[in-house]
């Protein structure tokens, strides 16, 4: 299926392949940075696209896969069609602190 950029129209293309993580990265060919999406799923359900922040694209895909795979853990499923990718963003931009993401 095909995703569009929903600032500017386009369709997106997959950066990488983070499939085996639950994860896919897309990126808008207009090259703007901030046109970055990650789509996230389980064995259930495909959530909607995400807007990523600035440098989490480049990060990811220059990541070990021992990064990947920390930073995916800590991504949270709130509901069926909810997940928050914080802590996966912090994660690889190295700003993550434990004590602020504890219930």
């Amino acid at each position: 299926m095909t995703r569009h950029c929903s600032h500017c129209g386009l369709a997106l293309h997959e950066v990488g392949d983070f499939r085996a993580h639950w994860i896919s990265v897309f990126e808008c060919p207009s090259g703007a940075s901030l046109h970055n999406f990650v789509e996230v799923g389980d064995p259930r359900w495909i959530f909607p696209l995400l807007d990523l922040s600035l440098g989490v694209k480049d990060r990811l895909v220059d990541a070990d896969q021992a990064l990947v795979k920390l930073a995916v853990s800590r991504i949270r499923m709130i509901d069926y069609k909810t997940v928050t990718i914080i802590g996966f963003e912090q994660t690889l931009l190295g700003c993550y602190k434990e004590s602020s993401h504890q219930a």
